[in-house]
């Protein structure tokens, strides 16, 4: 028999049933390096049920094709559904990356009827390709939470219920931020998941007071980069997890809101990522901790599973010669 190309004794029991998000909770598995990396991201507004995969909902059935088509053109989409806000709009919002910084947020007020149009427009031409629709070109925070049940009950429990904690919570409803329920950004397994804007930083496992924490920077990064699954600016795997080791070590939000870039300059066992700003240059050894099983959510023993690489930081090194270790994640 073919040995698993992952750490069979990471499964569940044969007869055990496990949710994927409780799965990778229990091994403490790093959601680290398991972001999106995109570019642009556009949020339509859909309403209720979505189907599975939402983009079987009728006018929207194109839209994986042309994310494909306008990824072989060079352009890193991905598109999500957005339950609507309380307020009668139909919105089509865009996140773009400016500068290798923050994301230029565009809101447009398509009309209900003209919204699946409008995204397959901005697939096909770009996303300045509607200017009659825009509203607004206002860096306005956001933090979009996946709450797809239909895609993944994890997503769908977990997600829905940090929505929930936080619009009742005081502390949010006075902070300048939107918050939105959307369809399926990868990486349920790491529920609940998010991301925030116009810094584009995804985050896997937080609870609510750590979420509370982040939005409104009362808590230093190094307390809570443990949660970042990583820049949507920086490809998925070895590079989110040097640019966030390097968010860690300097233990300031600023860093979210500055240019940077992050390629690999030497492969091997180690790999070595640089990590470039506008104030300094870091290089970060990353190395694979181990592979663990991406179980079957809800089946029995976890199959049929797949692998996913762990990784795992070790020096951070700065252009001036100063290195630091990886920042311990708080216990």
């Amino acid at each position: 028999m073919t040995a698993p190309p992952y750490d069979a004794t990471l499964l569940p029991a044969v007869d055990a049933t496990e949710r994927c998000a409780a799965h990778t909770e229990r091994l403490d598995v790093d959601p680290g390096g398991t972001a999106l990396w995109v570019d642009e991201l556009i949020v339509v507004d859909m309403a209720l049920p979505w189907p599975k995969p939402v983009w079987a909902k009728d006018g929207f059935t194109a839209v994986p094709e042309l994310v494909m088509d306008a990824g072989e053109r060079g352009r890193r989409v991905r598109v999500l559904a957005a339950v609507p806000l309380d307020d009668g709009i139909t919105r089509v919002v865009t996140h773009e990356l400016r500068d290798r910084a923050r994301f230029r947020r565009t809101e447009h007020h398509p009309g209900r009827d003209s919204a699946a149009e409008l995204v397959v427009r901005l697939l096909r031409e770009g996303l300045d390709a509607d200017s009659a629709t825009v509203v607004s070109r206002e860096p306005r925070r956001e933090l979009l939470v996946c709450t797809q049940g239909s895609h993944d009950l994890c997503c769908g429990s977990r997600g829905a219920s940090l929505v929930i904690e936080l619009e009742e919570s005081p502390v949010v409803r006075d902070l300048d931020v939107t918050l939105r329920r959307v369809s399926h950004t990868g990486g349920h397994r790491m529920a609940p998941t998010g991301v925030t804007f116009p810094d584009g930083r995804m985050w896997g496992r937080v609870d609510a007071g750590e979420m509370i924490g982040i939005l409104e920077r009362s808590v230093a990064p190094s307390a809570v980069a443990h949660r970042s699954r990583g820049w949507l600016g920086a490809a998925a795997g070895v590079e989110q997890m040097a640019e966030r080791a390097v968010f860690a070590a300097l233990d300031d939000w600023a860093f979210d809101g500055g240019p940077r870039t992050t390629s690999v300059i030497e492969h091997g066992d180690v790999t070595v990522v640089e990590v470039t700003s506008a104030e300094a240059r870091w290089r970060v050894d990353v190395s694979p901790r181990r592979t663990v099983p991406t179980i079957a959510c809800g089946e029995a023993g976890g199959l049929p599973a797949k692998p996913a690489t762990e990784w795992v930081v070790g020096t951070v090194r700065r252009g001036d010669g100063l290195s630091s270790p990886r920042p311990a994640a708080p216990t």
